[in-house]
């Protein structure tokens, strides 16, 4: 593996940072710093992404991966890799969310399409059981878990390419570039 979740926070952390500072140097800012919170999870998202591919590269396998794939109506997958559709949160869920979850689940289903949940974290008990019984435990990954990121990957790899079992292996950080 080329990463862990540290690395994935460390990678998010570090673009999110130059985002902002890279928005705030546009001359229509005039210096300053963005306001919005889709910044974050739009960063979050090409950091799970790019980690992912990277990922797969190494193990030389090449699934599509599309972003902002409709499921049904104005609701959209943030993450579709092969036939497997990811929720991607950088910061968890605000809520019990369950029902409208369940429901997504539902249609990604129907589309013959996995739906995985993915979030830096989750600190409110309750939301992380319920999370993981929307989505089912093997489906459900916080990266405040150590081995969540790891598990992430192998879990993908296994339902885009079914009935193949792939051991990950974890490159010392010595040799990482």
């Amino acid at each position: 593996m080329k990463f862990d979740e540290q690395e994935v926070e460390r990678l998010y952390q570090e673009n999110l940072s130059r985002a902002y500072q890279l928005l705030a140097s546009l001359p229509v800012a005039e210096g300053r710093q963005p306001t919005t919170k889709g910044l974050n999870g739009w960063v979050y998202e090409q950091t799970i992404r790019h980690c992912l591919c990277e990922e797969l590269k190494e193990l030389r396998l090449a699934p599509t991966i599309e972003e902002q794939v409709r499921l049904h109506g104005r609701t959209k997958v943030d993450l579709l890799v092969g036939k497997v559709a990811i929720e991607i949160k950088a910061l968890g869920i605000f809520g019990n969310d369950t029902r409208k979850y369940s429901g997504y689940r539902a249609k990604a289903e129907e589309n013959g399409w996995s739906y995985f949940y993915l979030t830096r974290g989750e600190s409110y008990r309750p939301y992380r059981v319920s999370m993981q019984s929307t989505f089912g435990k093997e489906r459900a990954f916080f990266l405040d878990t150590a081995g969540d990121w790891e598990r992430f990957v192998s879990e993908i790899i296994s339902n885009f390419n079914p009935g193949h079992n792939i051991t990950l292996h974890r490159t010392p950080k010595s040799r990482r570039l």
